[in-house]
């Protein structure tokens, strides 16, 4: 069951992220947001660093709990998946910080 909420996390996210520094880097502030929009890139950037970060560890950690060798080989493409997913999480947070770096202020 936990594999199946981190699956649909990970696949949520690569998806979510690069729509959202897309609106970010055009100008975009959340409503709730009580400070000035360069407040609110570096936030975002600060969160995206953050997503980053968590997809590299847990996408490692899900291919090294694959490579044990005392499981099914169905638990085993599972966490490979999820491990592949969280990987793209990394790699979306990276590619999206880039693109917010990159937008005029």
């Amino acid at each position: 069951m936990l594999e199946l909420i981190a699956l649909i996390g990970a696949a949520i996210l690569i998806v979510w992220m690069p729509i959202e520094t897309r609106k970010v880097a055009g100008g975009w502030v959340r409503p709730k947001h009580k400070g000035t929009p360069e407040e609110f890139r570096r936030q975002y950037r600060r969160q995206l660093t953050m997503f980053f970060w968590i997809g590299l560890v847990l996408g490692l950690g899900n291919f090294g709990l694959a490579a044990l060798p005392d499981q099914d080989d169905a638990r085993r493409i599972v966490r490979a998946v999820v491990g592949a997913l969280w990987l793209g999480v990394a790699i979306s947070g990276a590619l999206s910080r880039r693109r917010l770096d990159a937008a005029p202020a």
